[in-house]
């Protein structure tokens, strides 16, 4: 038999005080004196209460969800930045829901309209490469608040918290050339991709500047993942042999450089310079420790995650676009 909800007029019976005054103290409102608030809540803790939060909802017309899309939940990068996001919404009384898009503009969509439908008080979302504007004119349509991460629509005036990619790519490049390599190879990310157009062009803006007649030795396109970092780099052997140095689109696309270029024998740092970008955790650990320029994942959820909570508040507060500069942290693989 399902055990009955304990109810608030039950906790105000065994606190020795009023329906209204729980309700007040459990939802953090009313000059109620300490006392009285210890006194309920430890009324209410022994009694097994838990507050019906939808209940709440409905009578104040306020949700205390948070709902937050990335683009694959399996990155290390999205799984860094989600802790953040899931701390500070916590910290501000909200409950985070997170989905992943696997990078699909119609699949982001369906999220985006489910959580809309799951009545969440506002929305945190890296976009799914091919997205624009009108595929967040649900969200407006509804009155949303919503912030963007990671990934930059150009133009569209919404809430940015990213990083600069173009200077993470400098970054990469400079470095690369500065250890004496030139046959580079760039590897990972689709061509609509607003970050890997960046960093690309950091990239070769970076050799261009070295030399006028430096090019990539190949531009390899493809999902941002771990198995086609791996493939990727297989046909790179095949076809471009002399190539000296990969920087990868991010560290999940490197660590599949890693595999391939060991099937084939060949050691990562010493014969093939190997760079990536985010600076996950487990970066560090891999054989030989990756180089690799650090995005900052968990500042950008926290960041994003207290945009759109000042959003929620406030959501006539004009948007804004904060940019966090990327810092190269070079270990032993380039």
């Amino acid at each position: 038999m399902q055990k009955k909800r304990v109810s608030i007029k039950e906790v105000a019976e065994h606190a020795g005080v009023s329906a209204a005054t729980v309700s007040l103290v459990l939802n953090d409102k009313g000059s109620i004196s300490d006392k009285t608030r210890k006194q309920v809540r430890k009324s209410a803790k022994e009694l097994g209460f838990i507050l019906n939060k939808s209940a709440s909802r409905l009578r104040s017309g306020q949700s205390l969800l948070i709902g937050l899309v990335v683009n694959d939940i399996s990155n290390p990068f999205f799984a860094e930045l989600s802790a953040n996001v899931e701390t500070e919404a916590a910290n501000a009384g909200y409950l985070s829901v997170i989905a992943s898009t696997q990078d699909n503009v119609e699949t982001q969509k369906f999220v985006i309209e489910t959580m809309i439908g799951q009545g969440v008080a506002g929305l945190i979302i890296s976009s799914a490469t091919g997205s624009d504007e009108a595929d967040f004119e649900v969200i407006r349509k509804h009155g949303i608040p919503y912030v963007l991460c990671v990934r930059e629509l150009p133009g569209y005036a919404a809430d940015f918290i990213g990083f600069d990619n173009f200077q993470a790519g400098v970054m990469a490049g400079e470095h690369i050339l500065d250890r004496g390599y030139r046959d580079i190879a760039f590897v990972g990310g689709f061509a609509d991709n607003t970050n890997r157009i960046s960093r690309r062009e950091g990239v070769k803006y970076a050799m261009r500047r070295r030399d006028p007649d430096l090019a990539l030795v190949r531009d390899l396109v493809g999902p941002a993942t771990r198995q086609y970092g791996h493939d990727a780099t297989l046909e790179l052997l095949a076809q471009s042999p002399d190539t000296s140095a990969i920087v990868c689109i991010n560290d999940y696309v490197a660590i599949g450089a890693y595999a391939a270029l060991k099937e084939k024998g060949r050691e990562v740092g010493a014969d093939v310079a190997v760079i990536g970008f985010d600076n996950v955790p487990e970066s560090a650990a891999w054989n030989p420790p990756l180089t690799t320029v650090e995005l900052f994942p968990r500042s950008i959820g926290s960041r994003a995650a207290k945009a759109l909570v000042e959003k929620i508040r406030d959501n006539q507060r004009p948007p804004e676009r904060i940019y966090l500069a990327p810092k190269l942290v070079v270990r032993d693989s380039a």
